[in-house]
């Protein structure tokens, strides 16, 4: 095993706090005391930079350098020369990085950072991709040229969920040897002392969403499953966390428009990005989850659980599929509001259900989550690939 130190090159897409950022948060978090993490970032949007705040707190080195990032927006025709150039000056910058700082290996965190694999071949440096995506519902074309990259690329892939390592590899055995599935942990920030009494009768359902609003994240069909929960005669109240992703901010007033329009502005509230908004499930009793595309893990679902609320999520096909236990630490529905509005008013009009589900959810999450046995097998990870390196 390698215990010496050793400089770990991270290749990441954004700058924010939302799921794979918090989990190069997490895995940074794990690294032994001796390891150094250098997290290169892109430059082609002005993000808020939260991310890079937050690796700074943790002593990691951070570089923003121009690369290509597989962005939908980036993928127009009129775009792809300046992402072309952009590949290869990027993977060309983060090879010489990486040799300069002879950085043990390359850690690439999503599909969207591909200049991180050929960086690691230019550099003769072992290479992870860890793959935050589910290709099961992509166009044909654009999950072809994804999985053509994974089966091109150096070193190993990482899957967080059955379903998205289904996805990636598809029919082909060499991506098969080289894929291997990890569930994600995620750090329990809810000590029991803080959680709220349960609550012991009927009244007015507090349901919340935490998340990207975009279609796909199911925002739109979750306000017209509360307009019919509203309308069915049951109290409820909506809270909504997160924002629209960096170009798309006219969405932000599309969704309030569409709560007035259902006639719920009243009862919803819009609370924008919030920096840590899990302790806002503290304030809630329902997590809604109601994703309309395959989810290539589920954090918010795991949070959720930690935090001892009841979770009511769409089944997707995807890996948000493998998190719950129907009935006895969640609830799952299909994606259409009608069925939405009818499993949260089954939780509204049975509280011993609604109880029960949240301690069973948080003990579940406790053992399949923990960040102890995560940070254990990246470690043990990265062991085997820079072990693997010196030997050559």
């Amino acid at each position: 095993m390698t215990t010496n130190a050793r400089t770990l090159l991270f290749v990441h897409p954004s700058d924010e706090l939302y799921g794979a950022d918090r989990v190069l948060l997490e895995i940074v978090r794990g690294l032994r005391p001796d390891d150094r993490a250098l997290v290169v970032l892109p430059t082609d949007i002005a993000y808020a930079g939260e991310l890079t705040h937050a690796l700074r707190e943790l002593g990691a080195e951070v570089r923003h350098i121009d690369m290509a990032i597989l962005r939908r927006a980036n993928l127009q025709p009129r775009r792809l020369p300046r992402l072309c150039w952009r590949f290869v000056r990027g993977s060309l910058a983060i090879a010489c990085l990486a040799r300069s700082r002879d950085v043990a290996l390359i850690h690439s965190n999503t599909l969207a950072a591909p200049c991180g694999a050929v960086a690691a071949a230019l550099a003769r440096r072992p290479h992870l991709w860890d793959v935050h995506e589910n290709l099961a519902d992509e166009p044909r074309a654009y999950a072809s040229l994804l999985r053509a990259l994974l089966s091109l690329a150096p070193g190993k892939v990482l899957a967080n969920s059955i379903s998205s390592a289904r996805s990636l590899v598809g029919a082909s055995a060499r991506r098969k040897r080289k894929t291997r599935v990890l569930y994600y942990g995620v750090p329990d920030p809810f000590p029991l002392a803080k959680f709220p009494p349960p609550r012991a009768e009927p009244g007015e359902l507090r349901v919340c969403f935490l998340g990207r609003l975009t279609p796909r994240k199911g925002i739109g069909e979750a306000l017209e499953a509360v307009a019919l929960l509203h309308a069915s005669g049951v109290a409820v109240r909506f809270d909504v966390y997160g924002s629209a992703p960096p170009g798309q901010e006219w969405r932000d007033a599309a969704w309030r428009e569409q709560a007035e329009r259902l006639g719920i502005a009243g009862i919803t509230t819009f609370h924008g990005f919030v920096p840590d908004a899990r302790e806002r499930l503290l304030e809630c009793d329902v997590l809604l989850v109601p994703s309309q595309r395959p989810e290539p893990f589920g954090l918010v679902l795991v949070e959720g659980m930690l935090a001892q609320r009841a979770v009511v999520a769409t089944r997707n096909g995807g890996g948000s599929d493998e998190i719950l236990e129907d009935g006895r630490t969640g609830l799952y529905c299909e994606r259409d509001p009608p069925a939405i509005a009818a499993t949260l008013e089954r939780l509204a009009r049975d509280p011993e259900l609604l109880r029960a589900l949240g301690p069973a959810a948080r003990d579940a999450a406790l053992e399949r989550f923990s960040v102890a046995r995560f940070h254990a097998e990246m470690l043990s990870i990265y062991d085997l690939l820079t072990s693997a390196s010196s030997k050559m």
